[in-house]
């Protein structure tokens, strides 16, 4: 089995899938700017913002245009590629809507291996409707990695059927739970702190002039800064969106010779896995990687004192619920001592089994199978489609496969595939 793998942000789970594969099968991988940069040239610049532009009637010319033209590049990758399967993260890009016809002209399935995992109250109430009115399911299978995310989108509009729980490829690695080396600086225990945006998920913009958050990150950080002076070692993993250098200015700042000494800024990219499993204690807010650390059983502490969060808690990922299995500090001068106690602590079986439950709910199994489910999964729908191809369909592909992949994508392939293998081949090796 061949699959070609859509690479947007999905270089851990196409990893995954690349280490479950069986002897013969091969995973090949296209960057998602092949496909949205080309889209960019048909497309007016208001579809990247939201779902809604993209369907709009004014717009019709451009999303035919580009059904034409991706159709194209989709059946000149498969001359390249030869795949049995598309393999996509979400169904929802913009780009992407048109390919499932186009594949389904060369007999070849659309999978969706959707990425997304823990979906909060609110996003199950208002992103819903609008999944379902301008971007519904449209692939031939997608795995979730829980049953709450499949409710999502079978709510959305996806036919039961085709929508199947897994796991999640990527969190296959907690299953194992081994602790890699973390080279940031070099003794003492470490705390990961996961950063934001200091105004997600917030129902105002700004409270007292400031993001609605700014409050509850400063005086996160000033305990951060206390751990370090302690002999800590800083970790803090910053969200992808959230600028790099201004942050690390901002945090120069703020901490002083603390920083590159006991106080690391990690690149945002970094493998959050990695950095999971080599701490020794998680300090976040909203942030689902926290959930992880709960299926790596990792302890975790989090940051519940602020008062604006109290106005929103039932829209939020329920954390302050979990006081069973993680530390909730509701006094912003507890953050250092909150941390420093929950270091080496073992989990007793009760607290085991909540994990567990909690993990399930949001991740769904975490068993280090979930990657194989998912290509089973895969499997059946290529061995479904070959059945089904029909004289038509079979001439085309051999009509296609006479022929040689234009120079100018061998040169995108080169200069974006090459690289993205690259990745995924570091990340299977750890």
């Amino acid at each position: 089995m061949r699959l070609l793998a859509h690479d947007h942000y999905f270089a851990q789970d196409i990893a995954a899938l690349g280490d479950a594969l069986e002897p013969g099968d091969r995973i090949e991988v296209v960057s998602f700017d092949v496909l949205r940069s080309e889209a960019m040239r048909v497309l007016p610049e208001e579809v990247a913002t939201n779902l809604e532009p993209f369907t709009r009637p004014e717009h019709a010319a451009a999303r035919a245009e580009w059904a034409r033209r991706l159709r194209t590049l989709l059946h000149e990758l498969w001359i390249r590629h030869r795949f049995d399967a598309f393999v996509s993260p979400s169904d929802t890009f913009f780009y992407v809507r048109a390919a499932p016809d186009a594949l389904h002209e060369l007999g070849v399935p659309f999978a969706c291996v959707q990425k997304e995992t823990t979906i909060s109250p609110f996003v199950m109430r208002a992103l819903v409707e609008d999944v379902r009115d301008h971007a519904p399911p449209i692939a031939d299978l997608t795995t979730v990695c829980s049953e709450r995310n499949r409710d999502f989108w079978v709510r959305a509009g996806a036919a039961p059927e085709t929508v199947h729980v897994t796991g999640q490829p990527r969190f296959d690695v907690y299953g194992r739970r081994r602790r890699p080396a973390l080279e940031f600086g070099s003794g003492g225990p470490v705390v990961l702190f996961f950063s934001y945006m200091r105004e997600a998920y917030h129902p105002k913009e700004f409270v007292g002039g400031a993001p609605g958050w700014q409050a509850l990150h400063e005086q996160t950080e000033e305990g951060l800064w206390e751990l370090a002076r302690r002999g800590w070692r800083v970790l803090i993993k910053p969200h992808p969106q959230q600028p790099f250098a201004e942050e690390r200015r901002r945090i120069a700042r703020a901490a002083g010779p603390l920083l590159d000494d006991r106080v690391f800024l990690v690149d945002a990219l970094h493998d959050t896995r990695e950095l999971i499993l080599g701490s020794d204690v998680l300090v976040g807010f909203l942030t689902t990687a926290l959930i992880e650390g709960l299926a790596a059983r990792k302890p975790i502490v989090y940051t519940g004192w602020d008062p604006e969060a109290h106005e929103v808690v039932d829209d939020l990922i329920p954390f302050h619920r979990w006081g069973d299995v993680l530390d909730v500090v509701t006094d912003a001068g507890a953050l250092a001592d909150t941390v420093a106690a929950a270091r080496g602590r073992t989990w007793s079986a009760a607290q085991d089994a909540r994990a567990g439950e909690i993990v399930a709910e949001h991740l769904g199994p975490v068993d280090g199978r979930a990657a194989q489910r998912a290509l089973a999964l895969i499997r059946a729908e290529v061995d479904a489609f070959a059945a089904a191809r029909t004289p038509e369909v079979e001439a085309r592909r051999a009509a296609l496969a006479a022929r040689r992949p234009p120079l100018e994508l061998g040169r995108k392939a080169r200069a974006g595939v090459r690289r993205l293998r690259a990745t995924v081949s570091a990340l299977s090796s750890r």
